[in-house]
């Protein structure tokens, strides 16, 4: 899988998740996840929440949707 898969992967349950938490999970260096995470505020697959304790981020309801989509696809077989 690559980066972005492994985020949106981890992203798929809806919730926030703190910067820091997304890095260590998927095993990726600081700046390379924050290249990622960039990457998917700038073309809106995901929210971004800056707030000064920590940054959080979450799927976007129609990204979070899609996902949804083709997880019931790959299930159905179709």
């Amino acid at each position: 899988m690559s980066a972005i898969d492994d985020i949106l992967w981890l992203l798929k349950d809806g919730k926030w998740h703190d910067v820091q938490e997304v890095t260590k999970t998927v095993a990726l260096p600081k700046a390379k996840a924050e290249t990622v995470i960039s990457f998917l505020s700038e073309y809106d697959f995901i929210q971004l929440d800056e707030n000064e304790d920590a940054k959080k981020i979450k799927l976007k309801p129609s990204m979070l949707q899609f996902i949804e989509g083709i997880r019931r696809l790959e299930e159905t077989g179709t």
